[in-house]
């Protein structure tokens, strides 16, 4: 299934068109060959406008690596927000968000690509992800579900479950890496053996 950035089905208007020419480049460019590695003249080429067209639309480059980034982890949260409105419960609700996030991610590779090449080369990206897991263990905390404080050592290490998992996806792993990921953060968290099974159980048969 394809799957679009926020704003790319909207406004049809020429403007709007060239900016999303090139925030496509962009993210094409940066899954492909790194952040850093990528010039703002490499992306006004692969999107066919000059380079001072670029800046008509986008101050420097932080401005629009930060716009793609925000752009692919809003989608991602955005679609799995919708499916997971109706659970309540804060460690099942860790272990679902981890495991379409990965699958989402190897859905759409260039995404997953991109966020690989984020998370070491962009210090922002760690907010923009860690803040709806932070939601879901803080709700999870207050449940009484996990065991552990809410720190920046314990994002760390999910964030850390979380990137492991994508990167194996996007080499061949089978799907059963998301939810093992899934697995090793509720645990993590502080959840025994058979409440972690039980957690598995639930997400299988829904």
């Amino acid at each position: 299934m394809k799957r679009f950035l926020p704003g790319s089905n909207g406004d049809s208007g020429k403007r709007s068109r060239t900016r999303q020419r090139l925030t496509d480049a962009a993210l094409k460019l940066m899954s492909e060959q790194g952040i850093v590695a990528t010039s703002v003249s490499e992306i006004a080429s692969a999107a066919d406008v000059a380079n001072g067209t670029f800046y008509l639309h986008f101050r420097n480059k932080s401005e629009i690596v930060a716009a793609v980034c925000q752009g692919v982890t809003l989608a991602m949260h955005s679609e799995m927000d919708s499916k997971s409105m109706s659970i309540s419960d804060g460690a099942a609700r860790v272990l679902f968000a981890t495991q379409q996030f990965i699958e989402i991610a190897a859905d759409e590779p260039v995404w997953g690509h991109l966020l690989l090449r984020a998370f070491e080369e962009v210090d922002t990206i760690k907010d923009d992800l860690s803040r709806y897991m932070r939601a879901d263990v803080e709700l999870g905390i207050w449940q009484g579900r996990f065991r552990v404080g809410l720190d920046e050592f314990v994002i760390d290490c999910l964030l850390a479950l979380l990137r492991t998992g994508v990167r194996a996806r996007l080499a061949g792993a089978p799907p059963e890496v998301s939810l093992r990921t899934g697995q090793y953060m509720l645990t993590l968290l502080g959840l025994g053996h058979a409440e972690v099974e039980e957690q598995l159980r639930g997400l299988v048969v829904a």
